[in-house]
Formats: structure tokens, sequence, C-alpha cells
């Protein structure tokens, strides 16, 4: 298992930019809109000037209004508010917990997983690759798994996120693309495919550190995962290509994820990774990266 540095490639303008970071904060740009949020890693010194700070359309405060932390709009939020990744075309918003509905350093991952894909295509031209998304939250690995050709069955706990994601479906022009949409817990959805017999050839995760189903059943990252990874291991085809997973804002080291994979799948196939973003280039400045999530992957030889 090798340890490898992941960063991002998102330097794509209409998508994401990490502009500055540090004393606790991270000041982003998202298509047309600047924010500025918490990040635990960025314990190092701002770069940018209080005035480019200053320019965020929106900043979210950590401190309590009303029983709760929120977001100060100080500028133009547009409605909807739309990005552009690659083909795709993603809904944004300033939700209640500070994320976006988006995670860019994820897309080091949608880089990797749709080469997957598609080459596992050109080696089965008479069918499609089966990919399950689990906790896949507004769909845009799903959805860039549907552009590189495979059927997608994507789940989520979340009512919302799934209506979300069918928005981002449309935007993106997939509507006709193979989604199954569904809301479900996650460790009750596998065991009712292991008991159909159904598989698939690439699984995808994306478990919070603590979770509630629709039923108000209970998700902890340090009690299920190891079950979900068992029984996600059981559901992989002859085919199968790889499983992706990702785990954040919970102190685990890619190492662990690791070890828990490697515990139901060949542990030679098995790499682990830190996704990071990159700040944009500075004038005589070295580059810097923020650390974001960790990542443990397996991939067929």
């Amino acid at each position: 298992m090798g340890l490898d540095r992941i960063t991002a490639a998102v330097g794509q303008a209409e998508f994401h930019r990490l502009l500055d970071s540090g004393d606790g904060y991270r000041l982003e740009a998202f298509g047309p809109v600047i924010t500025a949020r918490p990040d635990p890693n960025a314990l190092w010194r701002r770069r940018l000037p209080e005035e480019e700070w200053a320019r965020a359309h929106a900043w979210f405060h950590t401190e309590r209004r009303f029983g709760t932390s929120h977001w100060e709009k100080r500028g133009r939020v547009p409605e909807p508010w739309l990005v552009a990744h690659k083909s795709l075309r993603l809904e944004l918003d300033l939700t209640p917990f500070k994320h976006t509905g988006v995670f860019p350093e994820h897309e080091a991952s949608w880089s990797w997983m749709t080469a997957r894909l598609e080459a596992w295509r050109s080696r089965h031209p008479d069918r499609a690759p089966r990919l399950l998304n689990l906790f896949a939250y507004t769909g845009a690995a799903s959805l860039a798994a549907a552009a590189a050709g495979a059927e997608v069955c994507h789940l989520d706990a979340s009512r919302d996120v799934v209506a979300w994601g069918r928005r981002n479906q449309s935007h993106s022009g997939l509507d006709k693309a193979p989604i199954r949409w569904i809301t479900d817990d996650a460790g009750d959805f596998l065991r009712r495919e292991l008991k159909r017999g159904r598989r698939y050839e690439a699984i995808v995760l994306d478990p919070p550190a603590f979770g509630r189903d629709p039923k108000g059943q209970v998700f902890r990252f340090e009690s299920h995962v190891g079950p979900l990874l068992a029984d996600c291991a059981n559901l992989l085809s002859e085919d199968a290509d790889f499983l992706l997973l990702h785990a954040y804002s919970m102190g685990y080291s890619a190492g662990v994820l690791g070890e828990l994979m490697a515990a139901h799948l060949p542990a030679a196939g098995v790499e682990l990774g830190e996704l990071r973003l990159s700040e944009e280039a500075r004038p005589n400045l070295p580059s810097r990266q923020l650390p974001c999530s960790v990542m443990a992957r397996w991939a067929a030889a």
C-alpha cells in the first residue's frame, strides 16, 4: 500500500479556485461567487491582504446566532448558483453546515474514477460498468460516472440531497443517463442488494463521521464503516474494477482506511492518499496546499 499526496487539479475558473487560506479559514471562488469558511487545517497565516478577503460574497461565522452558526451574505449570490466542471453543471447553495454542495478536492478522484470506467468499457464494449455510489450527496461523482458511460445507482439517506442530485442531472443534460436515485440507509440497502444477487463493477463511498437516515437510525463511522466495506467487497462482480473510500473531519489517517479495506480486498491493489487543494500561484511565493480529506482505493490489476 503506497501513500500518495493527491492534489485536485481544479484550476478551472468556472468551477473552483482556492484563493487563500490561513488563520482557520479558506477563501474560495466557486464560479463567480467567493466564499470564506472555516477550515481547521489552515493553521498558517493568510497571504492575501484583508481587502481581498473582504471581497467574499458570503462568510460563514462559527459563532452562534439564534442557536446556530450561520452564513453572512455580503454580496449577491445567484439563484440558481451553477458552476461548470467539464461537461457537468452543478448547482451550489450555502448550507447550514458550511458546505456548498460540492467537495472540490474530490475532483482528483473523479478524474481517476472516470479514467478507470472508460478503460473498463474499452475492454468490455458490449456492456456498461455498473457503479454504486453510497452517501452520494448531490451527485457529482454519480454524474461524472454516468458521463463516462456507467450505469449508476446513487444512494443517500437525505431526500433533499437526492432531489438536489436530480437537479444536477438535469443541469448537466444527462436526463437520459441510466441513474437510479435512491433514498435509503446504506447498510440496509447493501444487505438487500446481496440477497437480490446484484453485483457492481465499481463502488464509491463517502461516509460522514456521524449521520441519521430517514428512519432515525444512527450512522457512526467507527462502528459501521467496517461492515459496510465487507458488504461492498461481496457486492463486487467477477469483473470488478475498483472500490473508492473517502473520509474527512474525523481525524483518521489514510492508513486506517487502508487497513480496513485490505481486510476485505487484496492488499496489493490498495492505494492510500490525502486529497489536497492547491492555492492559486502567487509571485515570489512557494506553492501551498491545503489538506482536505484522506482516501483509500482498491483497483483491479
